[in-house]
């Protein structure tokens, strides 16, 4: 008794267990910009963990801020000054 293998028809992409995970689009309005700022030790810019419409930026108040870098892992004092607008992180 030998079994014949079955023709398989899918109608979405098979998937296999060691093909890597497609990303996940953020779901964000199109101005919704992340607040970064710059590592004054590194020179990269690290994201603070805000978000804000940027149509609303140029009216903001913000306060001083403390953010904890990525990058040289010590705390750094930021202002409205020190903010570039970047792309929304996940």
């Amino acid at each position: 008794m030998s079994a014949k293998p079955e023709s398989f028809t899918a109608s979405e992409p098979v998937r296999f267990y060691f093909d890597p995970p497609k990303p996940v689009k953020a779901k964000r309005g199109a101005g919704v910009k992340s607040l970064l700022v710059r590592c004054p030790s590194t020179s990269r810019l690290t994201d603070t963990g805000q978000t804000i419409d940027e149509k609303l930026w140029p009216d903001a108040k913000v306060k001083n801020q403390k953010v904890t870098c990525n990058h040289c892992g010590s705390v750094h004092n930021w202002a409205k000054k020190d903010v570039v607008l970047g792309r929304p992180l996940r």
